[in-house]
């Protein structure tokens, strides 16, 4: 760590001396590295500057190593009225509930605490491959938008869904639901973003922004080595303090912070870890990587428990 000149805080504003870390690149293996600061007042890390040839960091080949596009299924009505079912049902008691819990996906279980139903308007902003709307479509959901600038398949409109190619500039509607999942840490004028954003929510909305988080002890105990800083494609990431702080510019506030440390998060990061400069480690595959975390998995269910763990889903609301 060295101390820097002057530096403003591209989220909270603040001009200090912040303290300066070298990142390095991985996931594609180039090992370039890329300068940061961690603002003293917020503890946003960000990338400075940010780099102007973004682009060639999102080759065909990093989108490959993280996502595969998703196909446009029929809808499984078994599926669709398991998922009625679970929506509507009323609020049961916790205990009488605990026995179904294994039969929905975890994000049925979100969308019923948010009062989000297969009727509701979704907008997936930034949406990748949108491997999440389709599984959405599959679960009989009626109203989903995705808007990604970087969509690389033939744009859909049909019944149920909406898929195109652009940016906030395209939007028009309000939304129930607005997804940013793990698209914030991506964005070089996040805060610009969050406003209009802000402008397409309904009143009683929400926006479920999914992220790493740098006040995190994978952070800590990893440093230029944690799979969630990924420089240079990673330009903020954020923590409690500047997430609730960028909220607020925004018009919104933080109604809850859900902590997720991940299903191979550990062990990519001990893999980085072990292999600096090598594309040897680069080769295990996802399902092996989850394989070798789940001794793990009662210490990171206590780091999520405290608060600690390397990634967070915001709650966010109008103020």
């Amino acid at each position: 760590m060295i101390l820097p000149n002057i530096t403003k805080c591209r989220i909270c504003g603040c001009e200090a001396s912040h303290p300066v870390y070298i990142a390095q690149e991985t996931i594609m293996g180039s090992f370039e590295r890329f300068g940061y600061f961690k603002c003293l007042e917020c503890g946003c890390l960000q990338i400075d500057p940010i780099p102007t040839d973004l682009a060639r960091h999102y080759s065909a080949n990093y989108q490959s190593k993280i996502l595969e596009f998703g196909t446009l299924a029929k809808k499984s009505l078994f599926k669709k009225y398991l998922a009625w079912f679970l929506l509507f049902m009323g609020n049961k008691k916790e205990s009488s509930l605990e026995i179904l819990r294994k039969l929905f996906p975890g994000f049925l279980w979100q969308f019923k605490e948010l009062g989000i139903h297969q009727h509701s308007k979704i907008l997936d902003y930034g949406c990748g491959k949108a491997q999440f709307l389709f599984r959405l479509y599959s679960w009989g959901f009626e109203n989903l938008y995705g808007l990604d600038p970087y969509w690389q398949g033939p744009e859909i409109e049909t019944k149920g869904m909406v898929i195109k190619k652009g940016d906030y500039s395209q939007l028009r509607d309000q939304f129930d639901l607005i997804l940013l999942n793990h698209v914030i840490e991506h964005l070089e004028k996040p805060l610009d973003v969050l406003k209009i954003l802000r402008d397409h929510l309904k009143e009683n909305g929400v926006i479920l922004v999914n992220t790493p988080l740098v006040d995190s002890y994978g952070w800590r105990k990893f440093g230029n080595a944690w799979a969630m800083w990924d420089p240079p494609r990673h330009l903020h990431i954020f923590s409690v303090k500047s997430m609730a702080l960028a909220a607020k510019k925004c018009g919104l506030k933080v109604e809850k912070v859900k902590y997720d440390s991940g299903k191979n998060l550990w062990t990519t990061s001990q893999l980085f870890s072990m292999n600096p400069e090598s594309q040897s480690g680069l080769a295990i595959s996802q399902k092996e990587l989850t394989k070798r975390q789940k001794p793990m998995n009662k210490f990171l269910r206590m780091i999520e428990a405290i608060g600690d763990s390397d990634m967070a889903s915001f709650y966010l609301r109008i103020n």
